[in-house]
């Protein structure tokens, strides 16, 4: 008896999948039609496009590249402004070689940090990093301390080489505007800066070669600003006596 009742449940079940079957299986041609169309516009269209276009970026910076070396700013200016405007993975070495086009072709270094502000940042990549700390350099003559510490950011904790050039910066600037002694410090810790790239390190101790110490006579004249803790009785302690004028006249 059981197996006539499995036999029934089993014949009930294909009538089941056949009637599903007939409604819904033009539903499942079409979506695996979708699936294999899919696929086919992705391997034969969209890839090549996309290959196509990086290789056509490529080249593009290939020849601004070449424009560069040749000494052709006006056409290098024109390519790499269109690759850094592109939104691509070139833009920001684009943006980089754009500042330097204008700033070695005209001496334009206003127009040389704009370049780098669209994607210069501390939480990008390298590019990224790069371009905050060159916009840095070309705009520190025009800021103040600051500024200038507000256009680094946290690049200045960097514990990388970009963050000793950063550091090294900030103690250039201040020498430049007369804080000496802030210099100096700066500059000495550059000197000890395991992540510090050699050259930082021998340009900070040229530095601290050329930036003078503070002067003693200033050390004593702000030592002398200050009141002696002597008792009252020392301050009103009389003078010595002058010697007999005999002793003048006699030697003895």
């Amino acid at each position: 008896m059981s197996d006539i009742f499995e036999e029934v449940d089993e014949s009930i079940r294909q009538d089941k999948l056949e009637t599903w079957w007939k409604r819904y299986q033009f539903f499942v041609y079409g979506a695996l039609a979708l699936v294999v169309g899919a696929v086919a516009v992705n391997e034969f269209v969209i890839v090549p496009r996309a290959e196509a276009a990086r290789a056509e970026r490529a080249l593009a910076l290939e020849t601004a590249l070449s424009e560069l070396h040749n000494g052709s700013y006006a056409a290098a200016e024109t390519a790499f402004a269109d690759l850094a405007t592109g939104g691509s993975k070139l833009a920001p070495l684009a943006a980089n070689y754009l500042a330097q086009v204008r700033y070695e072709g005209g001496g334009d270094a206003e127009g040389a940090a704009e370049a780098l502000a669209a994607i210069g940042g501390v939480e990008g990549g390298p590019y990224e990093r790069v371009a905050l700390l060159k916009k840095a350099y070309f705009k520190a003559d025009a800021q103040s301390m600051t500024e200038l510490e507000a256009t680094l950011g946290s690049l200045v904790d960097d514990e990388g080489a970009l963050g000793s050039l950063a550091r090294e910066l900030i103690a250039a600037k201040a020498f430049a505007t007369g804080d000496t002694a802030r210099a100096r410090t700066e500059f000495n810790r550059l000197r000890f800066d395991a992540a510090a790239p050699a050259g930082v390190k021998r340009r900070a101790e040229l530095a601290l070669a050329a930036i003078p110490a503070a002067a003693a006579p200033e050390i004593a004249a702000e030592a002398g600003t200050q009141t002696p803790d002597t008792p009252e009785t020392e301050s009103e302690a009389p003078a010595p006596a002058p010697a007999p004028a005999e002793s003048e006249e006699t030697g003895q």
